[in-house]
Formats: structure tokens, sequence, C-alpha cells
């Protein structure tokens, strides 16, 4: 099955909160008009603009209903939902085509200044939606094997991992993103931000090519993006994937594996 997925790169330092925003709300237009099922956005898109995560949220529902599409909302600081706490989460949010939320994810692994202001998340989640099990990874959290491993041990059948990362990271968070798809036989749909000098995008998305000779299994970038707030489409092979995730992990041997 060929689905047809959007990766949408921000421009960060918009002059203000409103702009930021309307940028946010035309692109999950134009992917819900250009086929997308599902469009993903950067992690910390709205640092600039923290106070105001949560109507960014309701204007997001707003955008998904519209556009009939499902959106996962970047990542962004977020109020812990556990009563009286005063602590704040990276936190994304995966918001169904009738613009209901249907779950979130919380980053496990915070990074450097995150440590500060945030507490991590404990778990993570798979969600069931009608384009197959979804899973999120937010930024840091992909330079873990065994996240990614543990989410396609869950089922989960498409990982997205919006991100934040810098123009000298840039090279190693390619090379993280083609190995975990590798490793998972799973496609990834990981948007960046853009904000040169030090935010060059970058964003992509990678699915699996199997060569049917051989039947050597490689990760393919079948979208990216170069400069500028734009938003990437293009289709996974979520079948293929499935299939291909089904014949490597038979060949696990989970009982030598030490994972402490």
């Amino acid at each position: 099955m060929q689905l047809r997925v959007s990766a949408a790169q921000l421009a960060l330092g918009q002059r203000d909160y409103r702009t930021a925003v309307e940028n946010a709300e035309k692109l999950v237009k134009t992917a819900g008009e250009q086929g997308a099922r599902i469009v993903c956005f950067p992690e910390h898109w709205l640092l600039e603009y923290l106070e105001h995560g949560q109507r960014a949220l309701d204007q997001l529902c707003d955008a998904a209903r519209e556009a009939g599409t499902f959106v996962i909302t970047g990542a962004n600081y977020m109020p812990d939902a556990a009563p009286e706490s005063t602590e704040l989460r990276v936190r994304s949010v995966l918001i169904g085509p009738d613009g209901h939320r249907i779950g979130h994810q919380d980053k496990v692994h915070l990074y450097r200044s995150e440590k500060k202001v945030a507490k991590p998340g404990e778990h993570y989640n798979v969600f069931q939606t009608a384009l197959g099990k979804i899973g999120i990874l937010i930024c840091y959290d992909a330079m873990f094997p065994e996240a990614a491993r543990t989410l396609a041990l869950k089922g989960a059948d498409l990982l997205f991992v919006p991100s934040r990362i810098g123009a000298a990271a840039l090279d190693p968070w390619i090379f993280y993103l083609r190995t975990r798809s590798l490793e998972n036989r799973i496609p990834i749909i990981a948007p960046n931000v853009f904000r040169p000098p030090r935010y060059i995008g970058g964003s992509l998305v990678v699915d699996l090519d199997r060569q049917r000779d051989t039947n050597v299994v490689s990760p393919k970038v079948v979208g990216s993006a170069k400069s500028g707030e734009q938003l990437i489409l293009a289709n996974v092979n979520v079948e293929l994937a499935r299939e291909l995730r089904k014949e490597r992990f038979l060949d696990r041997r989970p009982t030598a594996y030490f994972w402490h």
C-alpha cells in the first residue's frame, strides 16, 4: 500500500506568533489538497512563543479537520497533565482528520538544556489509526536504537521524528534515520526546522527498497528538503515494510540479548 505522507519544514524566527501558526496552518491545507494523509511538524518550532502551546494545538486541530488529514504537532513544551503539576513536557500530539486529539508522546531522552525545564517521558506509545500504527520519536530519542526498536516491536508501521537539528549535526542525524529505518524495516518521516546559519533544514522521508534478484534491502530517501519553509510530499510502502519487518524479526533471538 502506497501511503502519501508529508513533513513540514518550518522557518523559525517569525516576527510574531500569528505569522508562525498561520504558516503552519497553510502547510496543513496544502498537504490535504495534495493528497497527503498525514503531515508532521518539527520539534520546538514554537520555542520562541512557548506560552502559546495550547492555543497552537487548538488551531492545528481546526486545521486538521478542515483539511481532513492527520496532523502531528511536532513537539513543543506543554504543561504536564498531572493534577497540580507545574512541570513541562516536550510533547507531540497526534490529531485525527476529525480534529480530535488521538493521543500524545512525550520526549523520553531530553537534550541538554531541556533537562532543566522539562520532565522526561517514561514510555513509548503506538497509536492505532486508519493509516496503520503510528509511533513518534522526538529528535534526540532517535539517537537511541532501543527507542525505535521498542516502537517497531510494539507494531508501529510508521515512525515520525519531529526534530530541531543544527547544521553541524545534520549529516549524523540523516545517518541515524537511515539506520533506524533499515534495522527496523520501517518508513521514517522526519521534519526539521529552518533558520540559517544554525538550522538549514534537511527534512526527509525514508522508505525501504528491496532488490528482487538479491533480496537485499536498503533505506531510500524518497523525499527531502533543502532550504526554506516548505512541505515534503512522498509515498511510502507500508505493506512492503510490514512484510520485511515480519521476516527480519522472526530471526531475532531475544534470550541472547542484554537490555540493561
